[in-house]
């Protein structure tokens, strides 16, 4: 698409059928006046452009653009991790629609400083430049990952990629073990992996940005697993007539080993392990794991 189509059509970015993985998406259009973007769509006007910034339920997202005239269809595609990879999608929101094509650039440019990167290394901080200022959706949440909260965002980010600027530099999993060795050494040891792991999937289950949850977890761990384990979300798992009740406690309670809560990697690891059940303190029977609580 060149810059007198993107123009001609008053939608800068994403582009009509859009697809991403996040559960946002940013929305430009360059039109005067009060831009409205519907249902849910939150939007502010200034300069000629309107920013606006859209929730995605899974699926298709049937959105109506308001600018002054005819109400205009926009339709925005959210795939879920978990859900088979499909040609085309935006794996990690550097697809076809990203602000940093060079046509969208321009645009941009007329407002925004777009080469604040250039020159810098890989492990100099980008805290207070316009891309900490744009991105601030994912550059300053309640946990974040550790390059993010120091501004290395050129650690994982490559300022000179094509056709879109600032796509990650290497595969995820690459990306990730490039700093997270002690997991790539589990994985590599270990008889038996996640499948996400095993498929190089990290943001299955982590944000690389940070989240409200403990290791950067895209859901409260109960949850996240359930997500995937859905025949686990009713809370029965392992036995009948546990002494806590009428089975084994999923959440809830203390780990009994640690200060910390019980949930579901408590007892399974959600990487690698030497069970094909994936046990923690690799015990290969499920008597090991068991007795390394219950010691009676």
């Amino acid at each position: 698409m060149n810059l007198a189509a993107l123009i001609a059509a008053s939608l800068v970015v994403p582009g009509q059928g859009a697809q991403t993985t996040r559960a946002s998406m940013r929305v430009i259009v360059e039109a005067q006046g009060t831009v409205a973007l519907q249902p849910g769509g939150q939007c502010s006007s200034a300069f000629g452009f309107a920013h606006c910034k859209v929730d995605l339920a899974p699926g298709v997202n049937l959105m109506t653009l308001v600018r002054g005239g005819a109400p205009e269809p926009l339709t925005l595609l959210r795939q879920v991790t978990t859900s088979q990879q499909v040609p085309g999608v935006d794996q990690a929101g550097f697809g076809v629609a990203s602000v940093h094509r060079p046509e969208v650039e321009q645009v941009c440019a007329k407002c925004h400083p777009m080469d604040e990167a250039k020159g810098r290394a890989p492990g100099d901080s980008m805290l207070g430049t316009e891309c900490t200022r744009c991105h601030a959706d994912v550059s300053f949440r309640p946990r974040q990952h550790g390059p993010v909260a120091q501004g290395a965002c050129l650690m994982c980010h490559d300022a000179a990629s094509t056709p879109q600027r600032y796509a990650v530099r290497w595969p995820i999993q690459e990306t990730c073990f490039r700093c997270h060795q002690d997991i790539q050494g589990q994985m590599l040891r270990k008889a038996y992996r996640h499948g996400p792991a095993a498929a190089g999937r990290c943001t299955t289950c982590h944000d690389p940005h940070g989240s409200d949850n403990e290791f950067w977890l895209k859901k409260p761990v109960f949850d996240l697993c359930t997500n995937c384990h859905t025949e686990k979300a009713d809370g029965r798992h392992v036995l009948v007539g546990f002494v806590y009740g009428d089975t084994h406690p999923l959440r809830g309670r203390d780990h009994p080993l640690k200060p910390a809560p019980f949930y579901c990697s408590s007892c399974h690891n959600p990487h690698a392990a030497q069970s094909r059940f994936l046990w923690q303190f690799d015990a290969t029977e499920r008597e090991q794991l068991c007795e390394t609580c219950h010691r009676k």
